[in-house]
């Protein structure tokens, strides 16, 4: 059983979601933020490592269909398991089949660093974790770096506002952790909805979307030692 988090925590794509929510779902958020599940009850870890294999191998469809069929062929330790290998037999082939709605043919993927740290927005800590890194040369020869995150819901798609909210937190974390690697190109940071085969590229205007983030982080962190 994981212990509740004392200090203001959410993770990115929640943020995103909390922007966009009615009173009571932000409440349901924080709540679920402060008491986080468990990490062996985490649903998507295993697609989405298939998912980074695939972008960073040469993009064969071969390496998603290995593993969607290994997943078919486990065998389950509980009913959860069960459930949890078939979410992501189901997340690869939605990924299958909305994988070009990416539009990665210019750009070079990674790994992210796993051990890259969170960040700091208004007195919450944002756990980002990215999946990917991504290169790519523009005319002038000049490279350009850009992350991108896993989106994984098969019941809660993101809204555009959602998306985009993401997207530009991605982007303020990679303005902080990537310029090392190149300048960082807006076009070159997105959000992917896996189950609903939507990308979300980062905002070039984010003045009043980073105002918003700023309120609701300053929102979670007054509410978190009443939720």
């Amino acid at each position: 059983m994981t212990e509740i988090r004392e200090n203001p925590c959410v993770s990115v794509n929640k943020l995103g979601q909390y922007l966009t929510a009615t009173p009571a779902l932000r409440k349901r958020i924080i709540h679920a933020q402060k008491n986080p599940p468990d990490p062996q009850y985490l649903r998507y870890p295993e697609a989405a490592q298939a998912i980074v294999e695939f972008l960073c191998g040469g993009r064969d469809e071969v390496i998603l269909r290995y593993h969607q069929r290994r997943m078919l062929n486990a065998t389950p330790e509980s009913d959860f398991d069960a459930h949890r290998l078939s979410l992501c037999a189901e997340a690869l082939q939605r990924f299958l089949v909305s994988a070009n709605e990416l539009a990665l043919t210019n750009a070079v993927a990674s790994p992210a660093d796993a051990e890259l740290p969170p960040m700091e927005l208004s007195g919450v800590t944002i756990n980002v974790r990215p999946e990917l890194i991504l290169r790519s040369v523009d005319r002038y020869g000049e490279m350009h770096s850009g992350l991108l995150k896993l989106y994984f819901s098969k019941h809660t798609p993101l809204t555009e506002q959602s998306g985009q909210y993401i997207a530009t937190v991605l982007h303020m974390y990679a303005e902080q952790h990537l310029q090392q690697r190149g300048p960082v190109d807006h076009r070159l940071v997105r959000v992917f909805d896996v189950f609903a085969g939507k990308v979300y590229v980062a905002p070039k205007a984010q003045q009043r979307r980073l105002g918003n983030l700023e309120l609701a982080c300053a929102e979670i962190a007054a509410c978190w030692g009443v939720n």
